[in-house]
């Protein structure tokens, strides 16, 4: 049960990651760089190291996500004011147009992926996916840890 389970769950996150790639890729746009600019959306001037944890990537990951796409044009960074070591990142003027349009193709894709739930079972997908990530997730550990510790 396992590993079909495991089988079924990587299939999911491939299937999911290529079709959102199928959507957006003609923007200029890849699956992997759609998050930080979702982020970014958010909160512009983020540096290298809030992206990772608010996109939950490893640093190097990030490091050459975000090279690609200052190459690319989608994002340039500035000197942060507070530490001169560190840099914000900003979306460029050529992809902010386009922003809300990548979240729309992402939102259908996502769409297409729940229509066979009802309310209730997305509802339940969501809440499980959440339960299973934080089964996991190594910095949720350590916190559960740190809580048990005080």
């Amino acid at each position: 049960m396992h590993e079909n389970l495991c089988s079924k769950l990587n299939y999911l996150a491939r299937l999911l990651l290529s079709k959102v790639n199928e959507e957006t890729s003609h923007f200029g746009v890849t699956q992997g760089q759609l998050p930080v600019l979702c982020c970014l959306n958010e909160k512009e001037g983020q540096t290298q190291s809030e992206l990772c944890k608010n996109i939950q990537v490893e640093q190097p990951t990030m490091a050459n996500t975000l090279r690609r796409m200052e190459r690319d044009g989608l994002i340039y960074r500035n000197t942060s004011e507070h530490d001169g070591r560190q840099s914000q990142i900003f979306i460029s003027t050529q992809v902010r147009p386009v922003i809300e349009v990548l979240q729309a193709k992402r939102d259908e894709v996502i769409s297409r992926m729940l229509r066979e739930m009802s309310v209730e079972e997305r509802d339940t997908f969501e809440r499980l996916v959440d339960m299973a990530v934080k089964g996991l997730d190594d910095r949720h550990q350590q916190t559960e840890r740190k809580k048990e510790d005080v």
